[in-house]
């Protein structure tokens, strides 16, 4: 991914963040000079190598981890938030559009996981992940097919070797830009657009420090 110096974000724990709340990912890789692409939900354990370990699962029907061996690389990219940003915001309004976003790249070799005694724990633990505390339906109202869905997937591991984030933010235009941005966007009615607002926010209050 090409990263100006200015929009480079090396911030581990920020990245690892952005994953947890953007898990819904694309798995990109290339097997006979075509690419493949998969849509997941993905989590990770941060403490497990130098930039964390994902996990995930897909459907074993789908042909995207056959083609896979033990040196195949593997693309994973999570979307933060984004927005349209229009001129007519900045003070100096003679420029063009530019779009605002967070966006990592995480790259890696991936393990496969067959076992279903290791599958269900990585299935336990994705559902909990997502319905929390919920009492409305537990995982163990799925018992009865359980078995059947664990030998219908796959799982996978993918220590990171390599991560990258884009954070673009209008960081190289001038504070009074930027906050003029922050105006617009915080009352926009889409949330994407407020956590961009609330993002650079943030970034103009710590410059201020």
């Amino acid at each position: 991914m090409w990263i100006p110096r200015t929009f480079r974000n090396e911030d581990l724990p920020e990245l690892h963040s952005l994953i947890d709340a953007n898990n819904f990912g694309m798995l990109i890789s290339q097997a006979d000079d075509e690419p493949l692409a998969t849509h997941l939900p993905f989590m990770i354990d941060r403490d497990r190598g130098p930039f964390g370990t994902l996990i995930a699962h897909m459907a074993r029907a789908n042909p995207h981890w056959k083609s896979w061996d033990a040196a195949t690389r593997v693309l994973t990219v999570f979307q933060g938030p984004h927005a349209y940003i229009s001129p007519a915001w900045y003070e100096n309004q003679e420029t063009v559009p530019t779009w605002n976003y967070a966006v990592v790249h995480a790259y890696g070799t991936p393990t496969l996981i067959h076992d279903g005694s290791d599958l269900r724990p990585m299935v336990e633990r994705l559902t909990r992940q997502h319905e929390g505390e919920s009492t409305e339906w537990s995982l163990a109202q799925a018992e009865p097919v359980m078995e059947s869905e664990l030998k219908a997937i796959v799982g996978f591991e993918i220590p990171i070797d390599r991560l990258e984030g884009k954070y673009k933010f209008n960081q190289n235009r001038s504070r009074e830009d930027q906050a003029g941005v922050v105006r617009n966007l915080t009352s926009s009615p889409h949330a994407d657009e407020r956590a961009v607002a609330a993002i650079m926010d943030a970034n103009l209050s710590a410059d201020g420090e």
